[in-house]
């Protein structure tokens, strides 16, 4: 059985229209590598996952909702969620939110 995780990458990647292989380039890995994740047969290193996101131009936040599909939401959803966070947990966020946007 395929990890949750790699499925939403292969629906992502499919979605942009990208073939393996311009996948793997982009990504900057092997062919063999990436179909290796894609089947399962090879666990992904942090390195190779972060590459797959930024190649795709994901957030960790964007394959967690895929995995438990969550449809898609908006800033008001998650600004009405947050509020329900301790002022700790919502000082995390914050700092979170930018430096991934930096």
């Amino acid at each position: 059985m395929i990890d949750p995780i790699v499925q939403v990458i292969i629906s992502r990647r499919k979605l942009s229209k990208l073939t393996r292989q311009q996948m793997a380039d982009i990504a900057g890995m092997s062919l063999k590598t990436y179909q290796r994740i894609e089947r399962g047969e090879s666990d992904m290193k942090m390195s190779q996952y972060r590459s797959i996101l930024r190649t795709l131009n994901l957030t960790d936040l964007d394959i967690a909702l895929d995995v438990k599909e969550i449809q898609p939401f908006t800033n008001a959803d998650l600004v009405a969620a947050a509020r329900l966070l301790s002022p700790e947990a919502q000082a995390l966020l914050v700092r979170f939110i930018m430096n991934v946007s930096k």
